[in-house]
């Protein structure tokens, strides 16, 4: 009885709390202790001393030293138990509450800012409301339209969807509306606390199957060519197994689907979370909970990348440019905890999808049953959803027209860079144009 008073003693558990925090900022701490001297020692060495190549160089090296050290097992056991101490102090003191009812008020202020976020450098659209917390946007064209089969942008659940209509000059929505396209896309929109239980069959079944069902209402077309975004990519795959008479095409955009290969930093620490207990604890994820997992990724480049970008000469399109992916990466929103625990406990942990193995509402996902023309879109230099992890998709799947198409830039790159919309988009045009 002492020992049960003891554990539920909120004192005991931030004590508990405390010493998981120490232990885990000391390793880190010496992580980037040990990768600021490696960089410093090799920048050093170099014989041409130009700034430009000591930046460089540094920069370089500090990020491998880094990464390798905080995908060590040791390491990520250490940021696990650092989250379960704080899951079990947040339960105590009833900071699970406070965050629900922040999460509200963030959700009422968005749903006042969202027209003009979805406006400003957008291309114009209709939003078409949809049943359940979730809409359509159809977007307008001056373009004529040559093409029956519309795309469907299905975005990710964990950014917002505009990051392929950031600014006209880099927008990938607007890149098919120059080819002929009539396109539409999902916006999740925020998640409230009452959305927290909703699964990734709800995602599936619900919100995918009706978007996909009002396109081709709207469009008169039987079949859609769906484009998953990252996460999105995961919904597309898997509506596309239960329902392939309704896809004409399937493009898959950064789609992390295979986790029995090398694992990013990310992937290392999703392998000791608990996400049972924390979801249980918080129901939606916090946003901030990503934006602090990314910065710790790479702190010296969430710190000092304004000062690195900063300090060659920018034009004014490109400032505008920087401060718009600015304001989409921490443009972020909860994760609905259900769906969370899902895709992280069935793809991540225990790679069901890839194997054939993942059951959705007593539905076997079987990605055998993708027949469709499937492009596979990759970053080389992705080092959120690695190139390894986005390639095996094509060996698996049953169509026997499918392509990869590899670009060396990262995540984010693949979207808005201009070597991206010059090189890379132009050939994704060539494949949508030859399959609709």
């Amino acid at each position: 009885m002492k020992d049960q008073i003891s554990y539920n003693d909120p004192f005991s558990k931030f004590a508990c709390f405390a010493a998981n925090a120490f232990g885990f900022q000391s390793q880190y701490g010496l992580a980037l202790f040990n990768s600021f001297s490696k960089a410093v020692q090799t920048a050093s060495s170099l014989q041409e001393l130009t700034s430009k190549k000591i930046q460089g160089e540094f920069r370089k090296t500090f990020d491998a030293q880094l990464q390798t050290a905080i995908k060590d097992s040791v390491f990520s056991e250490s940021l696990s138990e650092l989250l379960r101490s704080y899951t079990d102090f947040a339960s105590t003191v009833h900071h699970d509450k406070m965050y629900r009812y922040i999460e509200t008020m963030i959700g009422n202020y968005d749903s006042l800012v969202e027209p003009v976020r979805d406006s400003v450098n957008r291309t114009p659209s209709e939003v078409v409301p949809m049943s359940g917390k979730f809409e359509i946007h159809h977007y307008k064209t001056q373009f004529p339209k040559k093409f029956k089969t519309p795309i469907l942008v299905v975005g990710s659940l964990i950014n917002r969807h505009y990051i392929l209509d950031l600014l006209p000059e880099t927008s990938v929505i607007r890149h098919f509306h120059q080819l002929g396209f009539d396109v539409y896309a999902t916006d999740w929109r925020m998640p409230t606390v009452n959305d927290e239980n909703m699964s990734l069959e709800s995602y599936a079944h619900d919100y995918l199957e009706k978007a996909i069902e009002k396109v081709q209402e709207i469009s008169g077309s039987k079949d859609v060519t769906l484009f998953g975004y990252c996460w999105g990519g995961i919904l597309s795959l898997i509506y596309s197994t239960l329902h392939p008479e309704n896809v004409r095409n399937l493009i898959l955009h950064a789609t992390p689907t295979d986790f029995g290969k090398k694992p990013t930093v990310l992937e290392s620490w999703i392998k000791h979370f608990d996400v049972k207990k924390f979801v249980k604890t918080f129901g939606n994820v916090p946003s901030s909970f990503l934006n602090v997992a990314f910065i710790l990724r790479n702190p010296l480049e969430a710190s000092l990348k304004y000062y690195f970008y900063f300090s060659q000469p920018r034009t004014a399109k490109e400032i505008v440019q920087f401060f718009a992916v600015e304001s989409w990466l921490y443009d972020s929103v909860p994760i609905i905890g259900k769906a969370f625990e899902q895709i992280i406990q069935d793809i991540y942990k225990n790679n069901l999808l890839i194997q054939n193995k993942m059951v959705l509402d007593k539905n076997p996902i079987d990605l055998k049953k993708i027949i469709m023309p499937i492009l596979n879109i990759v970053g080389t230099n992705d080092d959120l959803v690695s190139a390894e992890s986005s390639r095996t998709i094509i060996d698996v799947v049953s169509s026997k027209d499918k392509k990869t198409l590899e670009f060396p830039t990262g995540h984010v790159g693949l979207c808005i860079s201009k070597s991206a919309h010059k090189k890379l988009w132009p050939q994704v045009g060539k494949w949508l144009t030859k399959h609709s």
